[in-house]
């Protein structure tokens, strides 16, 4: 019953989480046409990616994390009253935090842009851009950081879909402000820093009718008594680095990339944005949908249920991204080429993204497959683990980054970040045998080798198209022929699991079939 909760939130999340990815790229696309890979670009990715990164830390990663299990067993054991007062206090408490972060952000900018970009110091213009936009776009953790609190509350009630719309919201917002404000304005970039903290306030509006339908008061209140608040920021601590271990990797591929060439910061955002668009529709909603089944199913002490959850959303995950994985690598090129080659985003430009999305894409299935291991740790509120293997991981890749981009520049910061997935992914699934030993150690495994061969079938196949795809000058051949080699990508890995008969395609068709009726 609960693999099939898994599978259907899954598929609500993965649903919404799509009209948010297409928006995303949508949006990459119009900053890639107005700002391409320039100096100008390569300060708003900087400036943007500090809030993003503080988001990952207080939000969506220590934030949620630490919420939902506390949420979840206080709602089980107390019933709605004891969990909307644990709601109030947090929201309270997690307000005044947010702010103060924000009031000295944009005090402290011009140290945090050092921090975080020491090479922008070689260039005043460059430099001084950064920390004007970091402190237009510091004020944006504070929307983020209310809304995640607002997507775990509604996740763990039972509603997926108003939160995964609200990025949807956040990314139409952004996409107008570069295309109706910038051209207006005397610094252009500016109109994409406006759409930004526009669409942060919209993500938390378009959350507020489903909060009321959940019963959850906005009303401020603390209650110092509340044994769930003392619980959440025990677990906070080890959880907001553990959850974001892949965006302080990207953080410090900001480092270390600042001291290469000018656009190896743009060329390795945009790289990693399209390894996004699979990780966020697939891999977070798996990961949204299977946390609070898996903490209730701790709260109840159901260790048969648990294990068989823990199992299924693993395995979904990887029947997921490991062809994604083979796709990209594949086809990197085409795809870059059409979705981004045009305007300031040149030739140059697309040959330095997928480059850097070939070496991205290699930790992909290991990077969600991390992320849902993390998950099972956390529902049973054990944040240690998945903390000290991502401290571990991160060490690793972080030097392996430093010492490959002596030689592949930006190329050497992605494989970099592979590693660390890889790294922290095998270091959880081992010490995740050790703990639970009913939890099918080799049988996992040989159903993930099933999908590698799969997806190794599949890039051979459409080898020959991505070719040819790549070989057009137009944009329209261009992108038929791209557009033809992945749906034939897709459709060769759906044939070759039927055939196979591999144990997730039942419950997606299942979901799917019924979706279509509708």
């Amino acid at each position: 019953m609960e693999n099939h909760k898994i599978a259907k939130a899954a598929s609500i999340v993965g649903l919404s989480t799509l009209l948010s990815r297409i928006a995303g790229l949508v949006r990459d696309q119009v900053t890639a046409y107005f700002f391409g890979s320039s100096y100008v670009a390569d300060a708003f990715f900087v400036a943007f990616r500090i809030p993003n990164l503080l988001r990952r830390l207080l939000g969506e990663g220590a934030l949620t994390v630490a919420f939902v299990p506390v949420f979840t067993k206080t709602m089980e054991d107390g019933g709605r009253d004891s969990a909307g007062r644990l709601f109030r206090s947090t929201l309270t408490l997690l307000a005044m935090t947010l702010l103060v972060i924000c009031a000295l952000g944009v005090i402290f900018a011009p140290q945090v842009v050092t921090l975080i970009a020491p090479g922008f110091k070689r260039d005043p213009e460059l430099f001084s851009t950064t920390v004007f936009l970091a402190r237009i776009l510091f004020p944006y953790i504070f929307f983020m950081g209310i809304g995640a609190l607002f997507m775990g509350a509604l996740n763990s009630s039972g509603r997926f879909a108003a939160p995964a719309l609200g990025a949807f919201v956040g990314n139409i917002s952004m996409i107008a402000g570069a295309i109706i404000l910038s051209p207006r304005l005397e610094m252009p970039i500016l109109g994409l820093a406006a759409g930004a903290m526009a669409g942060g306030a919209l993500q938390l509006a378009i959350q507020l009718p489903s909060l009321r339908r959940a019963g959850l008061s906005l009303r401020p209140g603390f209650d110092f008594r509340c044994p769930g608040i003392k619980k959440i920021l025990l677990l906070m601590g080890p959880a907001a680095f553990g959850a974001a271990v892949y965006q302080i990797s990207v953080f410090i591929n900001t480092i270390l990339g600042s001291t290469l060439p000018e656009g190896s910061i743009s060329w390795l955002y945009y790289a990693d944005r399209l390894m996004q668009f699979p990780l966020g529709i697939f891999t977070m909603a798996i990961s949204t949908a299977a946390l609070p089944a898996l903490a209730r199913q701790s709260a109840r002490g159901d260790t048969e249920g648990f294990i068989s959850s823990a199992r299924f959303a693993l395995g979904l995950s990887f029947f997921i991204t490991v062809p994604a994985m083979a796709g990209l690598i594949t086809l990197a090129h085409p795809l870059i080429s059409a979705l981004f080659q045009r305007g300031q985003f040149n030739q140059a430009s697309v040959d330095g993204t997928a480059l850097a999305l070939r070496a991205f894409a290699v930790g992909l299935p290991f990077l969600s497959g991390a992320g849902i291991l993390a998950r099972i740790f956390y529902s049973r509120a054990n944040t240690k683990t998945p903390t000290m293997v991502a401290a571990g991981s991160l060490v690793i890749g972080t030097i392996s980054a430093w010492i490959l981009m002596g030689k592949f520049d930006h190329v050497g910061l992605a494989m970099g970040s592979a590693i660390s997935s890889l790294t922290n992914f095998f270091w959880l699934y081992t010490l995740l045998l050790k703990s639970d030993k009913g939890f099918p150690g080799w049988a996992m495994a040989a159903e993930v080798f099933s999908y590698f061969l799969m997806a190794a079938v599949m890039g051979a196949a459409v080898w020959p198209l991505a070719a040819w795809a790549d070989a057009s000058a137009a944009f329209w051949p261009l992108a038929v022929k791209t557009l033809l080699a992945v749906s034939s990508g897709v459709g060769i890995y759906i044939i070759l699991s039927v055939i196979t008969r591999r144990p997730h395609v039942a419950p997606v068709t299942a979901i799917i079939r019924r979706k279509l009726k509708r």
